[in-house]
C-alpha cells in the first residue's frame, strides 16, 4: 500500500505547540492588577481633559458668535447686539448655550457692534469647576475680538 504512509501523515497532529503552555492563573492576576492600577490613574485625568475641552469649546463658540455679530453689523449696516439671558448668549439669528459645568463671568451682559465695526468694550471669562483653566474673550472699542488663556 503506497498510500498508507500518506494517510499516516494526514492523521498525525502537528507539534507546533509542543512545550508551550498558556498563562498561569498568577500571571493573569498580576496582569489584571497592573491594568487596574493604570486605569485608576488614567480615568481622573481623562475627566479633567474632557472638562477642559468643554470650557475651550464654549469659549471658541462664544468667540465665533462675536465675530459673526461684528460681520453682520458691518454687512447689514446696522447695530447688532449680543446679549446674555441666563446661560444663553444670542445675537439675532445665532445663539449659544453655555453648559452648566462652565462658569461664565461677563463684565457686560450685552455687547453692541456698530455698522462701522466698533464695539462695546467687554471681557468675558470662562472657567472650569476647579479654576484650573481660565479663558477670556474680550472685545475692544475698535472692534477687535481676542481670546486668551489666563
Amino acid at each position: 500500500m503506497p498510500y498508507a504512509k500518506d494517510r499516516k501523515l494526514l492523521t498525525k497532529r502537528p507539534t507546533i505547540y509542543k512545550g508551550v503552555s498558556g498563562f498561569t492563573l498568577i500571571e493573569l492576576m498580576v496582569t489584571l492588577t497592573v491594568l487596574a492600577i493604570f486605569i485608576s490613574i488614567a480615568v481622573p485625568s481623562f475627566g479633567r481633559l474632557i472638562e477642559n475641552n468643554r470650557v475651550t469649546a464654549t469659549a471658541n463658540e462664544f468667540h465665533a458668535l462675536l465675530i459673526s455679530a461684528r460681520s453682520d453689523a458691518v454687512t447689514k449696516r446696522t447695530s447688532i447686539t449680543v446679549s446674555q439671558s441666563s446661560n444663553v448668549w444670542s445675537s439675532g439669528e445665532r445663539s449659544m448655550e453655555v453648559p452648566a459645568s462652565v462658569a461664565v463671568t461677563p463684565n457686560e451682559t450685552s455687547i453692541v457692534f456698530n455698522p462701522n465695526g466698533t464695539a462695546t468694550p467687554s471681557s468675558t471669562v470662562f472657567k472650569n469647576s476647579d479654576d484650573s483653566l481660565s479663558l477670556t474673550v474680550s472685545t475692544q472699542a475698535a472692534g477687535f475680538i481676542r481670546k486668551v488663556q489666563d
